[in-house]
């Protein structure tokens, strides 16, 4: 007698079942612990947390990470460094609604005449490495409003499990992407997948119902990130924008581009900050071979809705010392990196907006693509079927029809990015960088990053984004024409 599923595991599913029933176990207990205890109990256990970790440890947290670890929204870590921030809504084709975020100038207006504040850009400019000829010249006074809206447009968009916030963790100035490029002339845009905690909505579905998380890369790349695209050009009224996105948010701009020519021409040039399009697996041979199992076996465990919501206890109960510690403990675990390029002030403020929400079919469809070795669509046949014998195929991204300039930056200590493999998968890329000790986060945090990364990817944007040279174009020409009329 054949048992259904279990009948069909392989020696290592099985090895993944008993992983997988003891983390289920010891999930469960703990998501009990969270609806039994009120919440001055859980204050009272970190504060408890944190005392003990003091009696060994010396907290050296700075005033201003403790501020930005603890703040709650986008809008409070923006504005802490006095920038101006907008928040967007974007309808999908299918009725989710997300959370957008805009840097629309720098921290000094191009109507400003302060010297000191021009001196200042320069100096932060010059400690990165950055030629200051990437620091774009200020509009004219005497330009239309419509004129003076057409800045260059830049996209960033998260990995998996993230949101928007990775983005404003950095502790020095010189460190932050997104004001470098605010302050250097772009109209800076921040995008958030479905599910995560600025887009948690939808039109007919609520986030404790399963159609909500029906949702996997493809979704992202179907509607997420092209309607998106669509809606911040419509906005801004540029032809394209500049698009840099970091792991998960590289693999579904390569699968967007892929599947929507038309998004081809809407896209100037595309950045890939350790990209991701077919992981090789974990370190762990456990864990591994648990991501590797039968989608059912996941689905087993985690549920069809939302991926590791226990997170947010740990968060919550954990000391941040000890909650940075036990994460660093686990990404050596499975995926083998020592975090050496960060310091520890640092990982203490990332960490603490490192995760948010995801469903856990698109963490399936991530395994799907580690197992099959293909960066491909969610396969929706049940696992182990003869898909040969049905006379089907699952679909592979066409990344190699991409038309957009790509640009790619990776880490040689990555174990998530295996390169060889991505650059066949892929037309030629205008530029390949590897940062040779960098490991995944490092693109997003490291202390060197600003030295390593931002000078070259700021002379890609010059090279490939022509939106504002086109403008100061129209600009002299039409003043030329004003003075000829005049002389004449």
């Amino acid at each position: 007698m054949k048992v259904p599923i279990i009948s069909r595991l392989n020696s290592r599913d099985y090895q993944a079942l008993v992983f997988g029933l003891f983390f289920l176990f010891l999930e469960r207990s703990v998501r009990l612990v969270t609806y039994c205890f009120p919440n001055f109990v859980l204050e009272y256990l970190r504060s408890l947390s944190q005392k003990l970790y003091s009696m060994n440890h010396e907290d050296t947290r700075t005033d201003p990470a403790k501020i930005i670890q603890f703040s709650t929204t986008f809008r409070e870590m923006v504005e802490y460094w006095g920038y101006s921030m907008e928040e967007h809504i974007v309808k999908t084709r299918d009725d989710y609604l997300l959370g957008i975020h805009r840097i629309p100038t720098g921290k000094f207006s191009d109507d400003d005449d302060d010297k000191s504040a021009e001196s200042h850009i320069k100096s932060v400019f010059n400690n990165c490495g950055i030629p200051l000829s990437a620091i774009r010249t200020k509009y004219p006074r005497s330009s239309t409003k419509e004129t003076k809206e057409k800045k260059p447009v830049v996209l960033l968009y998260h990995g998996l499990m993230m949101c928007s916030e990775i983005w404003m963790c950095n502790m020095e100035e010189e460190r932050q992407l997104p004001f470098l490029l605010a302050d250097a002339g772009y109209d800076v845009w921040f995008g958030n997948a479905r599910g995560n905690k600025y887009s948690m909505k939808h039109t007919r579905y609520k986030p404790n119902e399963g159609q909500f998380w029906e949702y996997s890369m493809d979704e992202f790349a179907l509607f997420d990130l092209p309607d998106t695209i669509d809606y911040i050009l419509e906005t801004t009224g540029v032809p394209s924008l500049t698009y840099i996105g970091f792991s998960q948010g590289t693999a579904q701009s390569f699968a967007a581009l892929s599947i929507n020519p038309s998004l081809n021409n809407k896209v100037n040039l595309f950045i890939a900050l350790a990209p991701a399009t077919s992981p090789v697996g974990l370190q762990n041979p456990i864990v591994d071979a648990f991501i590797k199992a039968s989608p059912n076996i996941v689905y087993l465990f985690f549920g069809r809705k939302a991926f590791l919501t226990m997170t947010m206890f740990w968060q919550k109960v954990l000391s941040p010392p000890i909650y940075t510690e036990l994460l660093d403990r686990c990404m050596k675990l499975l995926f083998g990196w020592e975090g050496k390029n960060m310091t520890k002030d640092q990982k203490s403020v990332s960490y603490s907006h490192l995760y948010s929400f995801t469903s856990v079919k698109s963490l399936v469809h991530w395994f799907q693509i580690i197992r099959a070795k293909k960066f491909q669509m969610y396969d929706e046949l049940p696992p182990y079927s003869s898909s040969t014998a049905m006379g089907y195929y699952c679909h592979e991204f066409p990344t190699r029809q991409i038309k957009t300039p790509i640009g790619v930056f990776y880490g040689g200590s990555d174990s998530l990015v295996d390169i060889k493999v991505l650059l066949k998968q892929l037309p030629k890329p205008v530029f390949t960088k590897e940062v040779q000790p960098y490991e995944h986060l490092d693109f997003l945090w490291a202390s060197d990053v600003h030295k390593t990364v931002f000078p070259e990817l700021f002379d890609l944007l010059s090279k490939y984004n022509n939106v504002r040279h086109k403008i100061d174009e129209e600009i002299n020409n039409d003043y030329q024409h004003i003075n000829e009329k005049e002389f004449n």
